[in-house]
């Protein structure tokens, strides 16, 4: 499809060097778009799979204060706009496919969450990028393959996205 869409543009040839980066910056970004959308949707499905019910034990998309909207609230944002309902027992979780400076987006997306759950694709970051996270109370989950791409040091404070799964499971049962 893309390249049914590109191709004609780019055999076509560009008059300027700008004119080239602009396509290539657009074609790149549309990727990236893509890209992360597809793992919030397969991050819906893995909940549907492990028998996390939509609109119960989880809500995709939701709106957690004005302008706000976390990939994830768990279980729900009527639980998450009433104020009876414990804190302890609510997660938010945000997915993007690389961190990069892009993790501080998380930090403000639920306000009644204290520590914000972080599952990315993105294999490995710095120490010190991985601790500005933990002062900023996020939690980053990533699939249990990708642990051994971070440095020996941090391992063990990485969440797995089985061990958010079983935190989850956890919440549900209580």
């Amino acid at each position: 499809m893309e390249e049914a869409i590109e191709l004609p543009a780019i055999t076509a040839g560009f008059t300027t060097l700008d004119g080239f980066i602009a396509r290539a910056q657009t074609v790149l970004q549309r990727r990236k778009a893509r890209s992360g959308r597809s793992l919030e949707l397969h991050t819906r499905e893995i909940l549907i799979e492990e028998r996390f019910r939509e609109g119960v034990d989880f809500q995709h998309g939701p709106q957690s204060e004005p302008g706000k909207r976390p990939d994830f609230l768990f279980p729900s944002q009527a639980a998450y706009r009433d104020p009876s309902f414990p804190e302890a027992r609510l997660r938010m979780l945000a997915t993007k496919t690389t961190c990069r400076d892009r993790w501080r987006q998380v930090i403000n997306e639920a306000d009644r969450i204290p520590v914000k759950h972080l599952l990315t694709l993105q294999e490995g970051v710095s120490e010190a990028q991985f601790r500005e996270m933990m002062q900023a109370n996020v939690q980053l989950v990533v699939p249990e393959p990708l642990i051994a791409k971070f440095p020996a040091a941090i391992r063990t404070d990485i969440m797995t996205l089985e061990s958010f799964l079983g935190d989850l499971r956890i919440l549900h049962q209580a």
